[in-house]
């Protein structure tokens, strides 16, 4: 099949990168990759429309994050219909936040709830 104007023309223009830094993590963080050497692959329309993008990709990978492991003396049924998030209060671990449910286990013989949160 032959390519069309409009093909050779989308693949034939400069590119552009677009990065995304933040002082802050990097200086938190100084041995921590920066994705220049495996940078993430995408396709836009403009400049303005991949920086959009990579702002809000680095809105969630530039936040710190914490793993819990929590268990529950009961059964916890999962509602499905929503997000799955938590909200986990521990003062050992100096935590009051919302977190998201990344893993669930029951044990129905135990009537026990494992969760695994980030947060």
């Amino acid at each position: 099949m032959a390519a069309l104007p409009d093909d050779i023309a989308a693949v034939s223009r400069d590119a552009v990168i677009v990065t995304w830094y933040d002082a802050a993590i990097a200086a938190r963080y100084p041995s921590a990759r920066d994705g220049s050497e495996t940078p993430s692959f995408g396709c836009f329309d403009s400049a303005a429309d991949a920086a959009t993008v990579i702002t809000a990709r680095g809105a969630l990978t530039g936040t710190d994050r914490r793993r819990f492991a929590v268990s529950a003396a009961s059964i916890v049924w999962p509602d499905l219909a929503t997000l799955p998030s938590a909200q986990l209060v521990d003062a050992e671990q100096s935590v009051n936040a919302a977190c998201l449910q990344a893993r669930l286990e029951l044990d129905l013989e135990a009537e026990t709830s494992n969760f695994e949160l980030f947060g």
